[in-house]
């Protein structure tokens, strides 16, 4: 059988092996020979759909080993395509890539642990909003608003955002899938409204100094 190896855009799940379990061969298309071949998620089952050149003729599902590593074909076209996660605008690289662990996390069904890593984005969040800040995050968030770098509705998300993540670190019970989520929604809007839409008054202050 033939196989591909991709991220689920059912289960969200990276590097997934699918599995061929049929073909259809277009009479039109002959050389080389395309085919729209039906994969399935070695995680959840779930299908997945490629059209595919073969210069060899045969189809995909009699092919042994793994499609993706065979120079014979190429792959037109995938659907549904794998979703792709991305951080908001303008963060700290070690921020990007947490957000995206937390958002990856709730997306394979790791609840628990995107509740705790959006926590963790919080946390490194307020750091870099203010390297110079002591104390706990509820202290450091405190701060941030005696500054004037949050707003009063910031603060109270932040610790929403730092309270529930320590529910999801020291509670028995299992984090569901609706309080991960509004986590992660809650983690978003911090980031954007620190750093995202600071990041994009500044670039657009520069683009506006160049021009003059």
């Amino acid at each position: 059988m033939g196989t591909i190896t991709r991220n689920c855009p059912h289960c969200h799940s990276g590097s997934m092996t699918f599995t061929t379990f049929a073909d259809y061969a277009d009479p039109n298309k002959r050389t080389p020979q395309e085919y729209l071949t039906a994969f399935r998620c070695g995680g959840c089952h779930g299908g997945y759909f490629v059209k595919i050149a073969f210069l060899s003729g045969h189809p995909p599902s009699s092919f042994s080993g793994d499609i993706d590593k065979s120079t014979g074909h190429k792959i037109l076209e995938e659907y549904p395509q794998p979703q792709v996660i991305e951080a908001p605008q303008y963060l700290p690289v070690n921020l990007q890539s947490f957000f995206v662990q937390a958002a990856h996390s709730l997306n394979a069904g790791s609840f628990d642990a995107s509740a705790m890593m959006s926590r963790k984005v919080l946390e490194v969040a307020v750091k870099a909003l203010n390297s110079e800040g002591s104390g706990n995050l509820y202290k450091r968030i405190e701060q941030l608003h005696e500054m004037g770098k949050v707003t009063d509705d910031l603060k109270e998300w932040a610790h929403i955002i730092r309270d529930n993540g320590n529910d999801a670190a020291h509670e028995e019970e299992p984090v569901s899938k609706e309080f991960a989520d509004e986590l992660l929604s809650f983690t978003e809007l911090f980031l954007m409204y620190t750093f995202t839409m600071p990041g994009m008054v500044k670039a657009k202050k520069g683009k506006s100094e160049e021009g003059a």
